[in-house]
């Protein structure tokens, strides 16, 4: 089995004249680098990319004779938040995605943000239009202005680890007040 190390194109156009063979990823599985899986037609593809590399719906991973191995994103579930009107209200349901670090993708209509029920719980106290859906998790990704660096107390992981507040890693974060200096 090969490594797939690079995404060998992007669209309708790069698959013009291939068969497509769907890798159905969750929005986790696109932010991660490495990984194996298996797609729709059964191959199974290792995936290697340069750290940092996030997957896209449409991604092309592999050409292979008549076939093109493309990324889906896949359906999960999710919280969709849409404007009511009162700009004071908008602002506050995006202050408090924000200050429970929730993962975000923003949409012309409104914000996606992965279910979670406590997030769903203060979201319902706004007035905002907040819906629990089954849907891919797309949309616009803004990473933290000024992201700063936690420390955690170890090592091995504080090396050369920066990271924004919505990237989903596998540890928990200790919060202290910001100087407003980096750390």
């Amino acid at each position: 089995m090969a490594v797939i190390t690079s995404i060998v194109g992007r669209g309708d156009l790069a698959t013009v004249g291939y068969g497509i063979d769907p890798l159905v990823l969750s929005s986790e599985e696109r932010a991660s680098g490495h990984f194996t899986a298996e797609t729709a037609a059964g191959r199974i593809v290792r995936v290697s990319l340069p750290r940092g590399t996030e997957l896209q719906d449409g991604d092309v991973l592999l050409k292979e004779g008549q076939w093109a191995v493309v990324v889906r994103a896949a359906e999960e579930d999710l919280i969709v938040i849409r404007p009511k009107g009162d700009a004071l209200e908008w602002s506050a349901a995006c202050y408090q995605l924000g200050n429970l670090h929730r993962p975000a993708r923003f949409l012309p209509d409104g914000i996606l943000t992965p279910y979670d029920p406590m997030a769903l719980q203060v979201l319902s106290g706004l007035a905002v239009s907040v819906e629990r859906v089954k849907r891919p998790f797309l949309g616009r990704r803004f990473g933290a202005a000024g992201a700063h660096h936690h420390h955690h107390g170890d090592a091995a992981h504080e090396r050369d680890h920066h990271h924004g507040h919505d990237d989903e890693h596998g540890h928990a974060h200790h919060h202290h007040p910001h100087s407003g200096r980096e750390h």
